[in-house]
């Protein structure tokens, strides 16, 4: 049975793109599937062997286990190497040096942008990063056998720099088998404003505390949902303080991380879904949520951003400048006092989604660069059944 490992340090293990999506549609079309990442135990979960590499709690001890988790990886000796984050770029240069294994590199942003915008690195130093990193990038994956980016910007970017085939593997949501309905689910507000992500200021948690706040002193009775955990204490403390100081405390819903399977009926709960993101931050990186919301059947009031012009219809969402909160708060309560318009836009959405950007679609291009690199295995090497239970030989 071909074996494919994939490698993570910085994602959780269960993460949307690698769990739910590539090893899962990579176990059931017959590979048999392992993911090393940090984790407090080891389990099989999905027919995915999930293999802890011992547990972390900061950057520092991340970066000092990558010995670790270069060892472990070897140790499985495996067909495919598949590493999802720049660090361990390094680690898949050994490994394509060292075994006979096929080594792919998924690229999930425009890193050089997030340089930017990561709040540990000296302002100092963020220039010399933005302009060195795709430099270095590109000549770590030249000895690798294939590339893989979440959109096609980073693709042509990336492309033009190595000689390593590039391909665009989207990170749209998967569909099939996802319930969107839950009756255990209630509203305190006669309207919900919803948000899946990561919290802080790049994805607009500033803002939609700020509209939200504004909706309620014209009068509407209006809740915000967020699902997602702050970034860092510092935007933490920053947005308690202004919920305190608005008084609309006890109409934001914080939910902290929700996972994949459950973050769909969540949001089919809600009325709109917010995506009110700097722009400069996402010029090329596409926002997933988009999708989700619009699968969720929630119309999207979102900041006009680069990355979603070419998804980006008035069909199912409305476009607002950035910044520009008195124009996105005038366009959500005009779409929360019209619920013909809603469910108009909500039929839409959850159409273009199911038609055209649902991973259902992205999964034919993933398997068919696994076959290009390692053929396609036998219906005879499908694994059996799913077991979650934790394995006693924890990394």
């Amino acid at each position: 049975m071909t074996h494919v490992v994939h490698l993570s340090s910085v994602h959780y293990p269960f993460d949307p793109r690698i769990f739910h999506k590539q090893l899962q549609t990579l176990s059931a079309a017959g590979y048999r599937t392992t993911l090393l990442v940090h984790h407090d135990e080891s389990i099989v979960r999905e027919n995915v062997d999930v293999r802890s590499v011992g547990d972390v709690e900061t950057r520092l001890e991340r970066w000092r286990n990558l010995p670790t988790l270069f060892r472990a990886a070897r140790a499985e000796d495996a067909d495919v190497y598949h590493v999802h984050d720049p660090e361990l770029l390094p680690i898949g240069l050994a490994l394509s040096l060292t075994t006979d294994a096929k080594v792919v590199y998924d690229v999930h942003e425009d890193y050089a942008d997030a340089i930017r915008v990561r709040e540990w690195i000296p302002d100092a130093v963020k220039p010399i990063l933005q302009r060195a990193f795709p430099a270095v990038q590109a000549a770590l994956t030249r000895p690798l056998d294939l590339v893989v980016t979440a959109d096609d910007s980073t693709r042509e970017k990336l492309a033009s720099r190595t000689s390593t085939p590039v391909e665009t593997i989207r990170n749209l949501p998967k569909v099939a088998g996802i319930e969107t309905d839950r009756a255990d689910l209630e509203r305190s507000h006669e309207h919900v404003l919803a948000y899946v992500g990561g919290l802080d200021r790049e994805r607009g948690l500033l803002d939609m505390l700020t509209v939200t706040a504004r909706l309620r002193e014209a009068g509407l009775d209006v809740g915000l949902w967020l699902l997602g955990s702050f970034q860092n204490e510092e935007i933490e403390r920053e947005a308690r303080r202004y919920m305190d100081e608005t008084g609309i405390s006890e109409h934001v819903r914080l939910f902290g991380y929700v996972d994949y399977d459950e973050i769909f009926s969540s949001l089919s709960a809600a009325d709109i879904g917010l995506l009110l993101v700097d722009e400069e931050r996402f010029e090329r990186n596409v926002p997933t949520k988009f999708f989700e919301y619009l699968y969720c059947g929630l119309p999207v009031v979102l900041t006009e951003v680069p990355s979603l012009e070419p998804y980006a219809d008035s069909d199912y969402c409305v476009s607002v400048p950035e910044g520009d909160l008195e124009r996105a708060t005038t366009e959500i309560e005009r779409l929360l006092e019209d619920a013909d318009t809603r469910r108009a836009m909500s039929d839409a959405g959850r159409e273009a989604v199911v038609s055209e950007y649902s991973w259902e679609v992205e999964r034919d291009r993933l398997l068919a660069a696994y076959a290009q690199l390692v053929g396609t295995p036998g219906t005879d090497d499908v694994v059996g059944p799913t077991d979650e239970t934790a394995r006693s030989d924890d990394t």
